[in-house]
């Protein structure tokens, strides 16, 4: 069972709910960021929130934050956390001139290394349509709350991204012009064979960030300001 936990964290599940705000309600307050942000967001202070395909847009919302630089093993790393819907993940992301790379996940109870860390995104210069990236990894998994014997598991871990499609979306009235990429992780079992796979697609837009979660959220604020040309 907790070789399945693996594909569980990388699932961030919850349930939305609605709710008829009064007439003395706080009211929307959007901040921006006072300085333009890079092709894949990553400065300090951005953030978005998102709500479920068919949600309420005053219900629970899952918001996304850049907590800011880390270090990690002596090497410096942007903290991003996830909160909402009784969730609290955080992704430890670093930006290279190739790629964003995924180097640790933290959630309750549990911390995941991923060595070599995962290649989440190309190079800016490299997306595009058709392009697909793989990888291979293993998944260093710490429960220190768990039984003796499964405190510490390592998992093989396959990884193989493609964008499908570039496209306009219009979500909660706001136009993006979004990639399309779609997401397949597999973990192996001790004798080789596939135990777990995992389908996922995200939405993308440059100098904005992700407008379709791959859990199937999807953007409806955000204080991030496109710097496109």
């Amino acid at each position: 069972m907790a070789r399945h936990l693996l594909v569980a964290t990388l699932l961030i599940v919850a349930l939305g709910a609605a709710c008829a705000p009064s007439a003395d309600a706080p009211r929307l307050d959007v901040q921006q960021l006072s300085e333009s942000v890079s092709f894949y967001p990553r400065e300090t202070g951005a953030r978005w929130a998102y709500v479920r395909d068919g949600a309420a847009l005053d219900g629970i919302r899952y918001v996304e934050t850049v907590d800011g630089p880390t270090v990690i093993d002596g090497d410096v790393w942007i903290a991003f956390r996830l909160v909402g819907g009784g969730q609290d993940v955080t992704h430890y992301r670093q930006f290279r001139s190739d790629g964003v790379y995924l180097r640790r996940q933290v959630r309750p109870g549990a911390t995941i290394d991923f060595d070599p860390p995962i290649r989440e995104m190309p190079g800016q210069g490299e997306l595009r349509v058709g392009l697909t990236w793989r990888g291979e990894t293993v998944a260093d998994q710490r429960y220190p709350s768990a039984a003796p014997g499964l405190q510490r598991i390592t998992v093989p871990v396959e990884y193989v991204y493609t964008v499908v499609d570039s496209r306009p979306v219009t979500v909660a009235g706001a136009t993006y012009d979004v990639f399309v990429i779609d997401r397949t992780v597999r973990q192996y079992d001790e004798d080789g064979a596939v135990s777990d796979e995992l389908v996922r697609t995200t939405w993308f837009e440059p100098f904005v960030g992700t407008v379709r979660h791959e859990n199937g959220w999807f953007l409806v604020e955000t204080n991030v300001r496109s710097a496109a040309p």
